[in-house]
């Protein structure tokens, strides 16, 4: 009973080739032509494995192999296979891959099992695709949080909204019918990149996720008044200096709620931006990450920042506007996602029988796995990604690297299916 890398590899060399920049990345935006080509062939190899395949009301493909057990909830594995902008060769694709790979073993060693086992493939996760906190869209579906007015309202590079871009692709989208109810699913298990440089600096064969941390993001505009460097300090409505107050309101005021929460200003655009002129116009993100689902319960974040914006306004007449960038029907930042412990224990124990070497990892950026823990119990596995770099070209994971978390997640598999 092996994992086939061989296989591994073609599978994902040929979902590479579905991009809309040859030469130049992976470039498969949700519901694009590209889309279409790799869903092809991901359900071509479905069939091979004996599986029975579908897709939901949302587009989202399933594979299904049966259990001796059909009505028990079923084991989900799987991730994304959508990408953003020139992006890399596994992002989501090896996870994907993972899954099928896992199915394919289990057919042609005839393997039983009790529960229902389904592979989950995924095609709108970026959220690059139609803007920030737009992404995840697959599992918010499933979980029953996505919503009608986020297909009306969020548009993609194109003008595109969610649902004019499906109707191209050929789907009416069915929310209700793509939602999964709680006890159906007995586990979701989810492979990734790492997308950060921990794995491979230490050497560390597979990360072991125990939760994801939450996040929170928010925009603010500053409006002052253009004047020139010679202009009187006592007339100026400098936006970049209320700007600037801002950022060091937010470290103090995350600081002071102690380790269980991060965040800072982490992006500025300045107009005019030049050393002769006092800026008049100044948008900053904050983004906050949460690992404490208590830090925030006492404490109204966006009055907060509310209450600093206006103590700055009437220091520096500059003029704010606070804006939240959440996800519709999710709370601003969100609690981190926890997963399942006792898996995570499976899963130290299969490192140490297979001789790989692991760590609990709890950073990261967030998949489809930090929506899921609403509906089900969870797991997110985390391999090696060269140099920490995802999203572009030059991403890459060594398939060694890649089939010893398979071979994690195929041995976890097959203790939680009896």
């Amino acid at each position: 009973m092996k994992v086939n890398l061989d296989r591994v590899i073609k599978d994902i060399e040929t979902l590479a080739t579905f991009t809309a920049t040859p030469g130049n990345g992976v470039t498969r935006s949700s519901y694009s032509y590209e889309d279409k080509l790799a869903k092809e062939y991901l359900k071509s190899e479905m069939v091979k494995a004996g599986l029975n395949v579908w897709e939901d009301g949302f587009s989202t493909l399933f594979g299904r192999r049966e259990g001796t057990h059909p009505e028990a909830p079923v084991v989900l594995i799987g991730s994304h296979y959508d990408s953003v902008v020139n992006g890399g060769a596994f992002d989501g694709v090896a996870g994907t891959v993972a899954a099928l790979e896992i199915l394919r073993v289990f057919h042609e060693n005839n393997i039983e099992n009790e529960y229902p086992i389904e592979i989950i493939a995924m095609n709108a996760e970026e959220g690059e695709t139609f803007g920030p906190s737009t992404g995840v869209s697959n599992s918010r579906a499933l979980v029953g949080t996505l919503t009608n007015k986020e297909l009306d309202t969020v548009k993609n590079r194109q003008g595109l909204t969610k649902r004019e871009a499906m109707r191209e692709y050929g789907l009416i989208p069915d929310l209700e019918s793509a939602k999964r109810k709680k006890g159906t699913i007995k586990n979701f298990i989810e492979l990734h990149i790492e997308q950060g440089p921990v794995l491979d600096n230490e050497k560390i064969d597979v990360g072991l996720v125990e939760y994801l941390p939450g996040i929170g993001r928010y925009k603010v505009k500053f409006h002052g008044k253009v004047a020139d460097s010679t202009a009187p300090m006592e007339t100026r409505k400098d936006a970049l200096l209320a700007a600037s107050n801002f950022a060091i309101a937010v470290n103090q005021i995350i600081k002071s709620l102690g380790p269980g929460v991060t965040g800072a200003v982490g992006e500025m655009e300045i107009s005019p931006n030049s050393h002769q002129f006092v800026p008049d116009y100044v948008q900053a993100k904050v983004e906050i990450r949460t690992f404490d689902e208590k830090v925030l319960q006492n404490i109204n974040l966006y009055d907060r920042l509310l209450a600093e914006l206006k103590a700055i306004q009437e220091e520096t007449n500059v003029e704010a506007e606070l804006i939240e960038m959440a996800r519709i029907g999710y709370p601003n930042p969100t609690p981190p996602s926890i997963m399942l412990k006792e898996n995570v224990e499976i899963m130290e124990n299969i490192c140490k029988n297979l001789g790989y070497k692991y760590t609990i990892i709890n950073n990261g950026t967030g998949h489809d796995a930090m929506i899921m823990p609403d509906l089900a119990p969870t797991n997110l596995i985390y391999v090696p990604s060269k140099g920490g770099i995802s999203h572009h070209p030059d991403e890459w994971t060594d398939y060694e690297d890649l089939k010893k978390g398979i071979d994690v997640m195929l041995h976890l598999v097959l203790e939680i299916c009896k």
